[in-house]
């Protein structure tokens, strides 16, 4: 099905360059960028100066321009995240057959869960997460994994700027409650949502280290409380989730 958008001119101006200069395998000069997109010299030359400030472009003493070290550190962060999902995969693989129930990997976006991949419960009645799309970190099992580095004084800050909207009666909905949930998630190691984010699910999380030792993912277990218990999940799904998330951490570096 054919997407539509809307064009914003000064967006696409700026892509026709970025690729003027990213197709060469030489510095392109201004003269030569603005014969290839067909845009005043002056047009360009503004929009070279304000991706030059960003750090998208740099130009050489000669006069030549190219991509700048921005999409370097941009495609190194993309590729990070390619290689958590391939390395991820096949751990969250065997989850899902052991469980039977839905297996999610997320990160930490701009104070919210954002799911990067997810395996569903061959159940009819699962759990269903969006690729892409985002969830509430105070009340998912996959927030608080997220969070279990972060000292106190940060997940304040972070609840302050997220909000802790109530979802059912099982939700925390202060940062005092959060910060004792957290002392529990810290000891064991993994984070649970009991009912906080829907009153008919269970979901554990636990976290994914990069080489710095810093939290970089997670992976949850989600299902519904008719399947998946509290009891259930701590002793059977905890260990074989940490051992996953372990083991994924070790591949990462």
């Amino acid at each position: 099905m054919e997407k539509h958008f809307l064009e914003v001119q000064v967006l696409q101006r700026a892509m026709d360059v970025l690729e003027a200069i990213g197709t060469s395998a030489e510095p392109v000069s201004l003269k030569a960028i603005t014969e290839r997109v067909g845009l005043p010299k002056s047009t360009v030359y503004r929009i070279l100066s304000n991706l030059e400030a960003r750090g998208y472009v740099c130009c050489s003493n000669e006069g030549g321009y190219r991509l700048g070290l921005k999409f370097f550190t941009l495609g190194q962060k993309a590729e990070k995240g390619f290689e958590l999902k391939r390395i991820a995969r096949p751990y969250m693989a065997r989850l899902n057959q052991f469980s039977s129930e839905s297996v999610h990997l997320g990160v930490l976006a701009r104070n919210k869960v954002l799911y990067l991949d997810s395996i569903d419960s061959p159940h009819t009645i699962r759990l269903v997460a969006q690729i892409g799309g985002t969830n509430a970190i105070h009340c998912t099992s996959l927030g608080k994994a997220l969070l279990i580095g972060h000292s106190d004084d940060e997940i304040r800050q972070v609840l302050a700027e997220a909000g802790m909207e109530r979802r059912t009666s099982y939700t925390l909905i202060t940062p005092e409650s959060f910060l004792r949930e957290m002392e529990v998630v810290r000891r064991a190691g993994f984070g649970v949502d009991d009912r906080e984010s829907n009153e008919d699910c269970f979901c554990i999380g636990a976290p994914i280290y990069n080489h710095y030792g810093q939290v970089m993912a997670a992976i949850s277990v989600s299902g519904p409380i008719s399947r998946i218990s509290r009891r259930m999940a701590e002793t059977a799904v905890a260990p074989r989730l940490l051992e996953a998330t372990r083991a994924i951490s070790r591949s990462l570096g």
